[in-house]
């Protein structure tokens, strides 16, 4: 199976697949990817850090799935260092999201968001979480639309991560 990762050519505003795997293809809600990056482009200075992963979600969304999701994210972070991850939902501003917030992302950085400032997508009349690879110009380099069904493809998008981490440490001890 091959499994996709898209990256954004800001310059041509297009899409660019990058296949990281070696069977058929897997790709889904890659029409979302262009509205996630211009959301992204109108928040970027409020929210945006270089050389990070975020992992966006709103509260309507399976907490099963986010729970697994998060347990896979905490996994990875403690492989590449809690700051180069952040967790931005998408909850309503009161009280009760906040004391939710706080225990549920204790062990992350994290910044709830309303859904009209970052965009939490909707494909086929679903919503969408996503992951998002902030690379170090501070653009969105790479987005993961993972699929509740196929869990397995997250490693693979944190291994690619984790490579594009790499590549950019060398840069710097060149």
């Amino acid at each position: 199976m091959v499994v996709t990762f898209f990256h954004f050519n800001r310059l041509r505003s297009n899409q660019v697949g990058r296949d990281i795997s070696k069977n058929e293809i897997f790709i889904t809600n890659m029409a979302c990817v262009p509205a996630i990056v211009s959301s992204y482009e109108k928040v970027k200075d409020d929210y945006g850090k270089k050389n990070t992963l975020f992992f966006r979600y709103s509260k309507d969304f399976c907490f099963n799935c986010i729970f697994s999701y998060l347990e896979a994210l905490l996994a990875f972070q403690e492989d590449i260092g809690k700051e180069y991850v952040w967790i931005f939902p998408a909850y309503p501003d009161d009280r009760g999201s906040r004391a939710q917030l706080s225990n549920e992302l204790e062990k992350f950085n994290y910044r709830n968001i309303p859904t009209d400032s970052l965009l939490v997508p909707s494909f086929e009349g679903e919503r969408k979480c996503y992951f998002a690879w902030i690379n170090s110009e501070g653009e969105i380099d790479m987005v993961f639309i993972p699929d509740p069904n196929r869990k397995q493809y997250l490693r693979q998008f944190f291994l690619e991560v984790k490579q594009k981490m790499n590549r950019n440490s060398e840069k710097v001890f060149e």
